[in-house]
């Protein structure tokens, strides 16, 4: 499969290659073929800042991940339904949205 915004070729990574990757990843976690991370921000507005950030680059990669927030805590879920679990373009946006 290819992404159709980014034309980055997607594959299921395995569970191996998915701990791996988490290695450099702080926090993330996988489970039940998705990656996830909670985080806590200083007030609402910063939650909202941060996650404008995420919503434009998921515009703009055509990859959008499962936001779950309140005030101050988000928990960011991803996966790419076309493969049915973790892709190399997971990882990548796992490690962009660690750079906001």
């Amino acid at each position: 499969m290819i992404n159709k915004i980014t034309k980055i070729p997607v594959s299921k990574l395995s569970s191996e290659e998915i701990q791996k990757q988490l290695l450099n990843l702080s926090n993330w976690k996988y489970s039940n073929n998705e990656i996830s991370k909670e985080y806590k921000l200083g007030n609402f507005e910063e939650t909202w800042a941060f996650l404008n950030q995420i919503s434009l680059r998921s515009h703009l990669w055509g990859h959008h991940p499962t936001i779950t927030t309140t005030y101050n805590q988000v928990k960011i879920t991803l996966t790419t339904h076309d493969v049915q679990g973790v892709s190399d373009i997971d990882i990548k946006f796992a490690k962009r949205i660690e750079g906001y």
